[in-house]
């Protein structure tokens, strides 16, 4: 069925937040969490903030295409300020809330330890349990300078603001020619969900529209990039039909994610994990397993093994696409980076079960069943698209030092590296939380003793089991049954939730 953009909803570009949909431009990102220690001050303070807009962003993207030819290199200017609040934050504000409604973001990502599996709060090295901690600014730029400038003209001076600062994450963009990949080296965000939803062109009362998520040529109706499937706003914003995980394919269009409290409208919530990677003691595992593999049909080596862990080459290209060796041509900005399901593999004989990106997202996977009917597998994968996120993430801390290679051991300190995870759901507990749960921890996913993801994965055991895949032999019963550590650990987190510019509009008016 041809794409009917007319049936899908028109956002109000200026009301959202841009980060939401859209994500905020940047190459440097500060997120600065802060406490509110004058609430009549703060909300005046609210009432003159210019945060940036869907709007905003998508003429700053409108300027970097126009660009790209006529001044290639050019940096465009991007600065960005968004913010989101805790629910202890909202409730400082006169944000009455319903707790039954979204339990795990009043309990906090602190309570929520058993469900995920993380290390206790007591040893996170950030952000530890406070009712102190209200909210965060999400502050981005094109370059460091521009994140200071966007501090200094809109958030200082914070005690005459009604606010005070607690804690700051810096990010940034890794350099060329890594930029866009986290620190093991692996493309990172390339494949994030298509949103259907249209966009004004112009101001006028009854603007000519556009598609959020344009169709490609070569995609299919319900694709943006090829493999790239579009899925109803609900499920990243409130206010929106959502996805239908009991339909027969993801495609039809679910109930409308409707705000538990009215001030919820057009607003989602944001998760926010400072996941610190082990990047030396990583490449020394990949390759100490490798060489462990011997006597098969199926020739390893470490980057072979590496990619088979994360479930694509380090350019981003699935190894599903490419079994045996990296293929640039489906690489990342390529159309063919996400063009591919896992029906074709369904013993996992060249994607692991237990690879990060299977896990994460196990597009027509069928758990516990790798004979489906094309029914079942359409059902599953309808199920699955209720659990995406939009992610936002960035990458902080230094590069490797030649001594940190060398030794094959992490420096710690101000060397400290890893990834500053965010994303946007409408449901905590059934998307980021299940994922996290039921997916990426549990050996048994999809397949009963897959492993657990060996990338993302918390465990309380030192070793956790990953079974890896058998390309060349075909074989189940050669598949390598291999026990690694841990080499990314949750050093602290928290969930806010990021309102409508509309509804903080009418909050810092409200008396």
């Amino acid at each position: 069925m041809a794409r009917d953009l007319n049936a899908e909803p028109l956002f109000p570009v200026d009301e959202i937040q841009a980060d939401i949909l859209v994500g905020l431009k940047k190459r440097h990102e500060h997120l600065m969490f802060f406490k509110i220690v004058n609430v009549v001050t703060f909300k005046k303070f609210l009432a003159s903030l210019h945060l940036t807009s869907m709007q905003d962003t998508l003429a700053q993207q409108a300027l970097i295409d126009d660009n790209k030819t006529a001044n290639p290199g050019k940096v465009i200017p991007t600065p960005g300020l968004n913010i989101a609040f805790t629910r202890s934050g909202l409730a400082m504000l006169g944000v009455a809330l319903d707790d039954a409604k979204h339990a795990a973001f009043s309990a906090g990502m602190h309570n929520r330890q058993t469900e995920l599996t993380d290390p206790p709060s007591s040893t996170w090295a950030v952000l530890r349990p406070s009712h102190d901690m209200h909210g965060v600014f999400v502050v981005t730029g094109a370059s460091h300078a521009e994140v200071v400038d966007v501090i200094s003209l809109r958030l200082a001076p914070p005690d005459e603001n009604g606010w005070k600062l607690l804690h700051t994450e810096v990010g940034q963009v890794r350099p060329d020619p890594v930029a866009g990949h986290e620190h093991f080296g692996y493309a990172d965000g390339v494949s994030q969900p298509g949103v259907r939803g249209r966009i004004p062109l112009n101001a006028d009362p009854t603007p000519p529209t556009a598609a959020l998520t344009p169709t490609k040529p070569g995609a299919e109706d319900s694709q943006g990039q090829r493999g790239q499937d579009l899925l109803w706003p609900g499920e990243f914003v409130f206010g929106y039909p959502g996805q239908n995980p009991n339909a027969p394919s993801f495609e039809t269009q679910g109930p409308v994610k409707a705000p538990p409290i009215p001030f919820m409208d057009h607003g989602a919530f944001l998760v926010f994990r400072r996941l610190a990677q082990k990047v030396p003691e990583f490449n020394r595992a990949v390759k100490l397993a490798a060489q462990s593999i011997t006597g098969t049909a199926n020739p390893m080596n470490p980057d072979l093994l590496g990619a088979q862990m994360v479930g694509r080459w380090k350019s981003g290209a699935a190894i599903i696409n490419a079994p045996q060796a990296d293929d640039p041509s489906k690489a990342e900005d390529t159309d063919d980076v996400n063009n591919f399901e896992f029906g074709g593999d369904r013993k996992g004989l060249v994607c692991p079960f237990a690879a990060h990106i299977r896990k994460a997202y196990p597009r027509d996977d069928v758990p516990g069943n790798t004979t489906p009917t094309d029914t079942q597998a359409n059902h599953a994968e309808a199920h699955t698209q209720t659990h995406r996120m939009l992610r936002r993430g960035i990458a902080f801390g230094p590069e490797v030092t030649e001594s940190e290679a060398l030794n094959e051991r992490s420096a710690g300190g101000d060397k400290a590296r890893g990834l500053l995870f965010k994303c946007y759901v409408t449901s905590i507990e059934h998307q980021f939380e299940f994922v996290q749960q039921s997916w990426c921890n549990n050996v048994d996913f999809s397949q009963p003793e897959s492993g657990i993801d060996p990338i993302i994965g918390q465990s309380n055991d030192p070793l956790r089991f990953f079974a890896g895949a058998a390309p060349q032999s075909g074989n189940p019963a050669d598949k390598p049954q291999l026990e690694l550590a841990g080499f990314v650990h949750l050093e602290g987190g928290a969930y806010f939730f990021a309102p409508s510019i509309a509804k903080l509009t009418e909050l810092a008016k409200a008396p």
